[in-house]
């Protein structure tokens, strides 16, 4: 079937829709067409694809039985009834949205057969796709009672308005005039925002609660205690996650740093590098650093996680296509 497949990708114009097409140019797949689509694009709208210019349609009015698969980018909001239109044509769906009630996949942690049945597969959208292949191997080695997390966020997640406003109130700031809010309520340059999302009556997040709902499907634990704290950074693209485990019983810095040494996906910070969202903007790997275990707490594990959720968002749709495509679209 590779290869000889139709390929629909929702809000193909978002940082997260941009990256779903370069990696798809990178890799082996090779649509027969490729058909982007927007809520509501403007009059003319393209975007790239291997040197050539593609018309962006009105996902609405698109008709989905001309495609084989609709790859929804992590990250965006999509119209629900986006989604029956494509199951009505019988266009499987990757649903990075975050607000599917499909099951999860993630490369190396899902058996694929778990694919074969379902016209919608989910993929996580909050920072625990980050956490969930660092913390699935130490889960299966010595178990993880509870998850305290600190992520600070860039504002790939915001869209291209997101960086235009940082780097607009940046350049405003340098030249002493006057900042132009209008994403934000406060000023995201030189500054750091302590709300990511709207706020609920007992003051989490919309995020911090998904992060807390992904970490417990992704990893099939029903009990799992997590406490998330998510702020904006003045960063355009990665995001950095303080990480604080207890686990079930105690294990040294070392032995968490032999369970992840041949994780996919996964690269470890040498001993004396810091690693940082410059080390890998644009890059596949998500890398864990600062590994150590608490002095006065041995079941403690404290861990530094970056990576790019967008790219990384972007890699985990196109191997979650490539199975579907290989083994279970007829």
């Amino acid at each position: 079937m590779i290869g000889t497949f139709d390929l629909a990708i929702y809000d193909a114009q978002s940082l997260a829709g941009e990256a779903l097409l370069s990696v798809l140019e990178e890799s082996h797949l090779e649509p027969g067409a490729i058909y982007p689509l927007a809520a509501e694009p403007e009059a003319d709208a393209t975007v790239a694809y291997k040197g050539t210019e593609l018309d962006v349609l009105n996902a609405m009015a698109f008709n989905y039985a001309d495609a084989d698969l609709l790859i929804i980018p992590v990250g965006s909001q999509v119209n629900p009834e986006i989604l029956n239109l494509a199951i009505e044509g019988s266009c499987r769906v990757i649903n990075g949205s975050g607000e599917s009630e499909a099951d999860f996949y993630l490369a190396g942690l899902t058996d694929e057969a778990d694919l074969s049945d379902d016209n919608e597969v989910a993929l996580p959208s909050s920072p625990a796709a980050l956490m969930l292949q660092v913390l699935k191997p130490i889960q299966e080695a010595v178990g993880i009672d509870s998850v305290n997390v600190m992520a600070s966020l860039s504002l790939a997640e915001s869209g291209q308005k997101g960086i235009e406003e940082l780097r607009g109130q940046t350049i405003d700031l340098l030249s002493g005039k006057p900042v132009k809010k209008k994403l934000f309520d406060q000023r995201i340059a030189f500054n750091v925002l302590p709300q990511v999302g709207e706020l609920a009556a007992d003051g989490t997040s919309t995020i911090e609660r998904q992060i807390a709902t992904e970490l417990g499907k992704g990893l099939h634990q029903d009990d799992l205690r997590v406490s998330a704290t998510c702020v904006r950074v003045p960063v355009f693209f990665g995001d950095s996650l303080a990480v604080h485990l207890d686990l079930d019983r105690p294990v040294d810095g070392q032995t968490i740093k032999e369970l992840l040494a041949n994780t996919q996906g996964v690269e470890l910070a040498a001993a004396d590098e810091m690693p940082s969202v410059e080390t890998v903007a644009g890059k596949d790997v998500i890398v864990v650093g600062r590994i150590r275990q608490n002095p006065e707490h041995a079941d403690q594990i404290c861990l530094w996680i970056v990576g790019d959720p967008v790219r990384c968002g972007a890699i985990q749709a196109m191997s979650v296509a490539e199975i579907l495509l290989k083994d279970f679209l007829k």
